[in-house]
């Protein structure tokens, strides 16, 4: 199901952060090799229909959910696969999820090319291709 929400709002902006829950989850549920504002913003929309929230990002590296609800991020839990993966592809090498329409030509997880062609939902984008 597609998600009108899911790209409105601008991926570098970081809602309130809800303290000290959410970046205390975020140091117990993750390595925490970062911080949680930049992994908000490296993360990617995700629909995530079992979560309480507004809006959830996945952060891929460490299968993270960044929960966002009433314009606050109140939030981390692990990804236990019940999200909903439609619009998304998988990275050949790492196996992580991006989004192919949001995506340059290399994967934003583990710098390895992407394949010019790439199909999701019904969609295929062919990066490059010249005139028919």
């Amino acid at each position: 199901m597609f998600n009108v929400n899911h790209y409105t709002h601008d991926q570098s902006y970081v809602p309130p952060i809800n303290r000290p829950h959410a970046i205390d989850q975020w140091t117990d549920r993750t390595p925490a090799e970062l911080p949680l504002v930049d992994a908000w913003k490296e993360a990617i929309p995700v629909d995530a229909p079992e979560c309480d929230a507004d809006s959830t990002r996945l952060y891929v590296p460490y299968d993270a959910l960044l929960i966002e609800r009433g314009g606050v991020l109140r939030t981390v839990l692990h990804n236990d696969g019940r999200i909903d993966t439609d619009g998304l592809s998988v990275c050949p090498s790492c196996k992580g999820f991006y989004d192919p329409l949001h995506s340059d030509g290399d994967c934003r997880w583990c710098n390895a090319p992407l394949p010019s062609r790439r199909s999701t939902s019904g969609v295929t984008l062919v990066v490059g291709g010249g005139q028919r």
